[in-house]
């Protein structure tokens, strides 16, 4: 329980504010309680101003605005600028600003942040930290796994899981830092420790309006960070110097280049091993790792840089990494009985696409490449062109079929997919499941079958239903 006048010191707002007790805030007003403090968001489909009624009839004793609302009742209406801003504030006050108490590794980019997001918090808690981590695959605590719905979620849970944390004894928070948290103001109040800068390629360009302002916003994270914080950027990124050069944080680098403070030599791989050499502050030290590809060779530099920060030494990350089996949903390969291989993955974009195709066949130039994917609805529509036309470049045979549609037709989906094909080497199937067991079915000994898009994934939404679906658990049932 906080007193209203105290959650809102820092806020810039207008309105008649006494220290009355507020026991919650809350943004959606289906959840409210009483004596609590509703938080009016004009959302991209719902504005929260309309629901103010049925908040307080739920019991809010305040309600706070960016709009210019009529206040017929005797409780405080308050009004700021930005409604979303004043909640990181807000939120960050009332759960008592936990992040300045625990080490925060923040990790953004385009790809690679689920990845480098796994590792680093499986270095740690092989190395004995107390440590948690938030992103696509849920939010791991000293509890479990939850699924928080969000990359990064809302400012209210976000700073409600620092306090957890914090009252639990977690020393290290790892998370996902997903542009849409940057532009929307969920993590303006996150005090950032180390911040890492995987690479900036097509995507979300639904949400950002082109690639400048997409750029722009993941900038905002290094922008904030004073100069006893750090910032890990891959070096062979373009955007590379041009974070270096606005932010004040000090500066680690990794990749293939030999510029970088950290890049790998003598690299020998597999599509289920990797073993190569790093060099690291001038000394040279072995990995040997279940994970393949280039994509996961940065992954793992940039952990080894943060985790080397963070105080643990050279020798116990590297046993770390080499124990790891497989990161979830991340190139997760599986062999059937006669050969055939299967790897599932959560690639959804052009870049993303270009990566795993290409690894694929430069370890395995004479298998055939069976692809099976689709185009998540309500999302970028001029990339499904561009991922039909890299999926053509390398596959033998594709299977197009639904991935989350949401509110859109599948079959649209599906024909600006086709729109970037030249050639028919493709099939239509709607039903994921289907197409999929129909896919391993058909399997032979040098083929390999790659089901894109969805990796861990739990469900498919077709407007507002989430109906089970898991690629993972098909798969592990028909082996």
């Amino acid at each position: 329980m906080q007193k209203l006048n105290e959650i809102l010191k820092g806020v810039n707002y207008s309105g008649q504010v006494d220290s009355r007790n507020i026991k919650g805030i809350f943004y959606d007003s289906r959840k409210i309680k009483k004596d609590s403090l509703f938080i009016a968001i004009k959302g991209f489909n719902v504005d929260g101003h309309r629901y103010i009624n049925k908040a307080i009839e739920l019991g809010a004793n305040s309600i706070l605005i960016d709009q210019n609302i009529k206040n017929d009742y005797s409780i405080p209406f308050i009004k700021v600028k930005d409604s979303r801003k004043a909640m990181s504030k807000i939120a960050s006050n009332f759960f008592g600003d936990c992040s300045k108490n625990i080490s925060i590794t923040g990790i953004t980019g385009t790809n690679g942040k689920t990845s480098i997001t796994y590792l680093i918090n499986h270095i740690l808690k092989f190395n004995n930290y107390s440590t948690g981590s938030l992103g696509t695959l849920g939010f791991y605590g000293p509890n479990g796994i939850k699924n928080t719905g969000f990359t990064t979620p809302e400012s209210i849970e976000l700073q409600n899981i620092f306090s957890t944390l914090y009252n639990g004894g977690v020393t290290h928070l790892n998370m996902e830092i997903s542009s849409h948290s940057l532009a929307l103001n969920r993590v303006d109040n996150v005090d950032v420790d180390i911040a890492i800068f995987t690479n900036l390629t097509r995507d979300h360009l639904d949400f950002h309006s082109d690639m400048s302002d997409y750029f722009s916003t993941k900038l905002k994270l290094f922008k904030r960070l004073s100069s006893n914080k750090v910032a890990i950027i891959n070096f062979d990124d373009p955007y590379c110097q041009e974070i270096i050069n606005q932010t004040k944080a000090k500066i680690l680098t990794y990749g293939f280049n030999s510029k970088a403070d950290i890049y790998p030599i003598n690299i020998k791989m597999s599509l289920t091993s990797s073993e190569f050499e790093i060099n690291y502050k001038n000394k040279i030290f072995k990995i040997k790792t279940h994970l393949s590809g280039n994509f996961n060779i940065y992954n793992i530099l940039a952990s080894i840089v943060c985790c080397n920060i963070l105080g643990i030494d050279m020798h116990s990350i590297i046993e770390a990494i080499n124990q790891l089996d497989l990161i979830p949903g991340r190139f997760e390969s599986y062999i059937k009985k006669n050969g055939g291989i299967v790897i599932i993955d959560y690639a959804h974009s052009p870049d993303a696409f270009e990566k795993i195709f290409s690894l694929v066949k430069s370890i395995q130039p004479n298998h055939h490449i069976i692809t099976l994917f689709g185009c998540g609805g309500d999302r970028d529509k001029d990339k499904r062109s561009i991922m039909g036309s890299i999926s053509e470049k390398f596959s033998d045979k594709i299977i197009i079929t639904d991935d989350n549609p949401r509110y859109e037709d599948p079959n649209l989906i599906i024909k600006q997919i086709i729109s970037g094909f030249k050639n028919d080497n493709y099939v239509v199937c709607n039903d994921r499941e289907k197409a999929i067991k129909k896919a391993f079915l058909e399997l032979n000994k040098n083929q390999i079958l790659l089901i894109l898009g969805k990796g861990v994934e739990q469900y498919q939404i077709t407007q507002d239903q989430k109906t089970k679906h898991s690629d993972t658990e098909i798969i592990k049932e028909l082996l």
